[in-house]
């Protein structure tokens, strides 16, 4: 019988940098032995990165944000400690998405969008 595929979504709200935080973020991923498939960025206010990790990275995944000051929502948390802690997950491989929230007082970027010819 086939698996279902897992999807996790992680929120976090930071003061920092949306550089800086992005760059820790995707850093954290990568320690947990994961990697980032896709990201978007919506103006200034908010990023989404699209990865996947395995199962046991889960906990160094949250730990690894919480060292870079990117502390994660309550839920998100509470849902990366169910997980680690379900044995049936040990050796699967989970999507997520991380949808970073910058509390800041910049004003709106403007993202230019080229014309698309036709």
């Amino acid at each position: 019988m086939a698996r279902r595929p897992l999807f996790l979504r992680l929120m976090l709200m930071t003061r920092r940098d949306r550089h800086g935080a992005t760059d820790g973020a995707a850093d954290a991923i990568a320690a947990a032995g994961g990697w980032v498939d896709d990201h978007h960025q919506y103006s200034n206010k908010m990023t989404t990165l699209r990865f996947t990790v395995p199962a046991h990275g889960l906990l160094a995944l949250r730990d690894g944000l919480s060292n870079r000051d990117l502390a994660l929502a309550d839920a998100a948390t509470a849902d990366l400690d169910r997980l680690a802690a379900d044995p049936a997950m040990a050796d699967r491989e989970i999507s997520a998405t991380l949808q970073m929230t910058f509390i800041h007082a910049e004003p709106d970027l403007r993202l230019d969008i080229p014309a698309v010819p036709g």
